[in-house]
């Protein structure tokens, strides 16, 4: 059969197959599947970043140092910054394109002040709904969710060595639908780690 285009999207029910048929017995080989699951009978190769909305992998990610500023923009990959806590910082992220992958990467210790940090979607991004962040709430471990259409995320330290949040500690932004930041994240705590609060806003 010859090969065939299609102007909109192939659809089936009982998913797809890809197969060998020997030449003189007519048997079929199934090589790969795909269903509710993939099975490939192959090798796998994929051009650009693979991953979840989850924590990426760091391999072949740009490293660009960030100073502080009273207003900063982040760009795609790992974005080195030594925020104190000594004055605040707005970060504005990169546009929400599939595939893009912001890091914010923590240099030193959060023990300068209580002044806040924040990670603000450009234009009408925003963060995908029912993003989780950590935080601290009366010394103890707390949790904030995105609602619908917030755009901002934000953090104010305590001027304490105890911050959640310090030298180390990475946030995570992805983006698997256009429009939207997913947020994880690997936090470094200073001492009892019982201060600090992060919150989702608009």
């Amino acid at each position: 059969m010859a090969n065939t285009t299609f102007n909109g999207p192939v659809r089936s029910k009982n998913g797809f197959q890809d197969i060998t048929v020997t030449a003189n017995t007519g048997a079929v080989t199934v090589n790969s599947t795909y269903n509710n699951d993939a099975s490939i009978g192959g090798n796998l190769t994929v051009a650009g970043s693979v991953f979840s909305g989850g924590m990426p992998t760091l391999g072949g990610l740009t490293v660009t140092a960030k100073a502080t500023g009273a207003t900063i923009t982040y760009v795609a990959g790992i974005n080195v910054n030594p925020f104190t806590g000594g004055a605040q910082q707005i970060t504005t992220l990169p546009a929400a394109t599939v595939g893009t992958v912001v890091i914010h990467a923590q240099s030193v210790d959060t023990t300068g002040g209580t002044a806040f940090l924040s990670f603000d979607c450009a234009g009408s991004d925003a963060y995908e709904t029912g993003s989780i962040i950590e935080s601290r709430g009366s010394n103890a471990v707390t949790f904030d969710a995105s609602t619908a259409g917030e755009t901002l995320l934000k953090y104010t330290p305590a001027n304490a060595a105890t911050n959640l949040f310090s030298i180390g500690s990475y946030i995570y932004f992805t983006c698997t639908t256009a429009g939207l930041w997913n947020v994880s994240y690997n936090f470094q705590s200073l001492g009892a780690g019982t201060t600090g609060a992060f919150a989702f806003a608009t």
